[in-house]
């Protein structure tokens, strides 16, 4: 006679219903009842994090909770990163950045370090490297390249911050951060802040717009399509 449980768990945005026994581990229900291998297992014990997914937002480590208590909640692995809206349909950001900065070495822990990475983003939008580095001390790199693992989720947080936002606007930049001062020094064409007097004044009106495959928006919904001045384009159709 089995003792198996009936449980459902929304594994990156699909519901599953899975039959587990009591004992089973989450880390295990994904990788062997849901055949996600993207998260890896190191420890076994809740040391390394190579294990780490995010259950309702936060991240855990799934070699430490049965699969019977994560029963109900949203689970997200690194295989589901690519169907986030700022992935496009391409490599998240993060993944992006463990490429271009080589935060990749032999990586086991990257489906990991990715995940606690997610987390920190969603949470702080414009960490400094004290923070990123608080974020991932649950996560150990046996190859220990922590300063390229640092740049990647620093590259994420520039490249995450440069995205026009979902609703036609742009991005929420903290005022004061890196990203702030940037998208808003002298010269720089199409602001994070979109047409500002500022911008005619010092000569850098000159908006091209958002890329959108050949085409441009100023990333306001029933975009005019452009091109215009930053001093003259509203994006209202006028």
């Amino acid at each position: 006679m089995t003792d198996e449980r009936e449980i459902t768990l929304t594994i990156n945005g699909t519901e599953r219903t899975l039959e587990v026994e009591p004992r089973r581990l989450l880390v295990h229900a994904i990788r062997e009842d849901l055949d996600m291998t993207g998260t890896h297992i190191g420890c076994d014990t809740g040391n390394c994090g190579a294990c780490t997914v995010l259950r309702d937002g936060e991240p855990i480590k799934s070699c430490l909770m049965f699969a019977t208590q994560a029963d109900g909640s949203e689970i997200m692995t690194v295989e589901g990163m690519e169907d986030l809206p700022e992935s496009d349909g391409e490599l998240h950001p993060l993944q992006e950045g463990f490429h271009e900065e080589h935060g990749l070495q032999c990586g086991y822990c990257t489906p990991g370090m990715l995940m606690a990475g997610k987390a920190l983003l969603d949470e702080n939008p414009d960490p400094d490297e004290a923070e990123i580095r608080e974020a991932i001390s649950g996560n150990l790199c046996r190859c220990t390249g922590y300063q390229n693992i640092v740049k990647s989720i620093e590259y994420a947080a520039d490249e995450l911050a440069a995205q026009p936002a979902t609703d036609g606007g742009t991005a929420a930049v903290e005022p004061g951060s890196s990203a702030d001062v940037a998208a808003n020094a002298p010269g720089t064409t199409g602001d994070a802040d979109g047409p500002t007097a500022a911008d005619d004044a010092d000569g850098s009106d000159q908006f091209d717009g958002y890329d959108t495959e050949g085409g441009f928006s100023c990333g306001v919904e029933n975009c005019c399509g452009g091109p215009s001045t930053d001093a003259e384009h509203h994006g209202d159709n006028a």
